[in-house]
């Protein structure tokens, strides 16, 4: 029944392909390493990112087609000539090669051109050659890069040209790969189970019908003959998001949960760099999940795709805070903000309810900057300066309670704000390193513990003498029973 389900899905939706009037338009841009790449917009509003890859022998009339049924269904399409791209590889002087950064420029890149108010994280896909070097660039990729990676009968070996470097062992990764790995084949296929099982170090391949499930991958077999374009669109359709899907009140943000296994009365609001949830901010929040502190990340690069105003990213701030500090029973709350989260961070916090910024016990900032910008850059990016728009960040901070405040900086970074806050309450913290403070992070995240939790045991300390004075003034001053005077 699910093979005669996915025979009739495959029909339809190359009917619906075949006649859909009118096709999809493909553009030629250049695509930096890639070289001239085909760029195929999505019919309607854009639903999910693909880069795609060919076979070893070159884009060719089949995989346009197959962008052009991707982009009918919602996808914005970057056709890339995987023998060029090797080419191109082949020449650089490097030891070995971040694919992934490639995958990610062209993202960002044409999602800004689209003018999307919504960022949608690349998928990589390909066919033979192209099926493989998709793999490898969502195993080489950190965590919230790389969506996922769809695989069309993938060739048993990546060409060497492409030596991808290995991940960075300074980020966690957490456990498997960074997102969903999707490998099509038919039943017809001889050189198949094989390269998945080799992959994912799985046993028992299993070849009925629908997706077969191992550790890192799901093979899906189809009927004998089918051509990629259905197969791709077959594996897509589950990962293409809902524009207009209903959740719970917070499913507009791009929230990330972390809750303690052991929890105590302690929540952090991370909100990440303009990179996303992936690096320093993802690493440091792990490192406090494990110490018993539930950790709430807020991926910047997603929420911050469109402008967001002060006042509504306060008010967005307000919600997570409500919602979490009561479904996680939190007591103590803690914001911690990393580069452009942390530029953004003082605008928030000073515009929340006076009951909100009375359960705040802490604001980490690192790697602060003299201004903020509220929408994502391109030349954020490139490390240049905030924008003419920017809106200046010492007032902000002249605001917080200077005791609450942590400031990081490295000892080689230009723009910070944080030494100029030497002697004002704030505890400034100097570190190793440039932006990425020596890369650390299990460092940083104990000296924001560490001083968080010297915060609570003060406030507590001085609530206490607090109770005692009062009750000491209440039992002074209660009037003496009124009686005869015999």
């Amino acid at each position: 029944m699910k093979y005669l389900r996915r025979l009739m899905f495959l029909c339809v939706a190359t009917l619906a392909y075949t006649a859909a009037l009118p096709p999809a338009h493909a553009t030629s841009v250049s695509g930096g390493r890639y070289g001239n790449v085909e760029v195929t917009e999505p019919s309607g509003p854009m639903r999910a990112f693909v880069v795609l890859f060919s076979k070893a022998s070159g884009w060719n009339a089949n995989d346009q087609q197959a962008a052009d049924l991707l982009a009918l269904n919602g996808a914005l399409v970057v056709g890339v000539d995987t023998a060029r791209y090797a080419t191109t590889l082949a020449a650089t002087k490097e030891s070995c090669h971040q694919l992934v950064g490639d995958a990610e420029s062209m993202s960002h890149q044409l999602e800004r051109e689209q003018h999307s108010n919504l960022y949608f994280p690349p998928i990589a896909a390909g066919v033979g050659q192209g099926g493989v070097l998709a793999e490898h660039i969502l195993a080489q990729a950190p965590a919230n890069t790389i969506a996922g990676a769809l695989s069309i009968a993938p060739e048993p070996k990546l060409d060497p040209r492409f030596n991808p470097c290995p991940p960075d062992p300074t980020i966690s990764r957490g456990n498997g790969l960074p997102g969903f790995w999707e490998i099509g084949l038919t039943t017809a296929d001889a050189a198949d189970t094989a390269h998945a099982a080799n992959a994912t170090n799985a046993t028992n391949v299993n070849t009925s019908n629908g997706p077969e499930s191992h550790r890192g991958a799901n093979i899906h077999r189809f009927p004998p003959d089918t051509s990629a374009a259905p197969m791709l669109l077959d594996l897509l359709k589950p990962h293409i998001r809902d524009r207009d899907a209903d959740g719970d009140n917070l499913a507009d943000l791009p929230l990330i949960e972390l809750p303690a296994a052991h929890p105590s009365d302690m929540l952090a609001i991370v909100i990440s760099g303009d990179g996303g949830w992936r690096d320093l901010d993802k690493t440091i929040a792990e490192e406090l999940q494990k110490k018993g502190v539930s950790v709430i990340g807020w991926d910047s690069l997603r929420y911050f795709w469109s402008e967001k105003p002060p006042e509504q990213t306060s008010h967005d701030l307000a919600r997570v805070m409500t919602t979490y500090g009561t479904r996680w029973h939190a007591r103590h709350i803690a914001l911690i903000g990393y580069s452009f989260g942390a530029d953004v961070m003082p605008f928030a916090y000073n515009r929340l309810p006076e009951t909100l910024r009375a359960k705040v016990s802490l604001i980490a900032l690192l790697g602060f900057a003299h201004a903020a910008d509220f929408q994502i850059r391109v030349t954020g990016w490139l490390g240049l300066p905030a924008s003419r728009g920017a809106l200046p960040a010492a007032p902000e901070v002249a605001k917080l309670p200077a005791a609450l405040v942590q400031c990081f900086y490295g000892e080689e970074e230009d723009d910070t704000l944080c030494p100029t806050l030497a002697g004002s309450g704030v505890d400034v913290i100097r570190t190793a390193g440039d932006h990425h403070f020596g890369r650390d992070y299990s460092a940083l995240a104990k000296t924001i513990l560490d001083g968080w939790q010297q915060q609570i045991a003060r406030t507590q300390a001085d609530a206490h003498v607090a109770n005692v004075a009062n009750a000491a003034l209440r039992t002074t001053t209660k009037p003496k029973p009124v009686g005869n005077s015999n």
